[in-house]
């Protein structure tokens, strides 16, 4: 009898998630790893946060997700990441582009996403984004957040290259960037 609860108990512990910091490399780590927020590094960025650059206002909503399941070197692993949504007005307060209303589940939409890729890489309170970008990826590359107080942070962006043809990406969509291309731009804490 305790043998095949030794062996049961075996099992089990070979088959438990094994759990590992935000910043920990998905590459010699097993299938099924969690990269946990054990620091609460994200914590600090959870809310509404508003920023202005050139006339337009960006209002980003920002969440936390708790092991959110992803794919990488055909392993599948869980990480908790920050899910980022985000409205841009003009200076009449008409609505430029808006993803406060997308849902992004996994595998799913991706139009719009911001979602958190690591933090503090360079031991410099930051944390790293991707962004998916808009009509055809219009936009999309990287932003990062610099923590500069409790109440505020630093905004960079740094969109990529896109290209589209008229086939995929028909030239009636809006394929303009809307969200703030600058470094160093100042959110503020609502």
């Amino acid at each position: 009898f305790k043998f095949i609860i030794l062996f049961l108990l075996g099992i089990i512990s070979c088959k438990s998630q094994q759990v590992y910091p935000l910043n920990a490399s998905a590459f010699r780590t097993p299938t099924n790893s969690y990269f946990k927020d054990l620091n609460n590094e994200l914590d600090p960025y959870i809310g509404t946060w508003k920023g202005t650059f050139q006339g337009n206002t960006t209002t980003l909503i920002i969440t936390k997700e708790l092991k959110r399941s992803y794919e990488m070197f055909g392993k599948n692993f869980f990480e908790d990441v920050l899910i980022i949504k985000y409205e841009v007005k003009d200076t009449n307060g008409n609505i430029l582009q808006t993803s406060l209303n997308a849902v992004y589940p996994t595998g799913g939409s991706v139009k719009y996403l911001i979602i958190s890729t690591g933090t503090n890489r360079d031991s410099n309170n930051e944390v790293n984004l991707a962004y998916a970008g808009g009509n055809c990826g219009a936009g999309g590359g990287e932003i990062k957040f610099q923590k500069i107080s409790n109440t505020q942070f630093y905004w960079s962006y740094y969109p990529g290259v896109t290209t589209r043809n008229d086939v995929t990406c028909p030239p009636n969509l809006d394929y303009h960037i809307y969200l703030p291309e600058t470094e160093n731009l100042v959110f503020t804490k609502q």
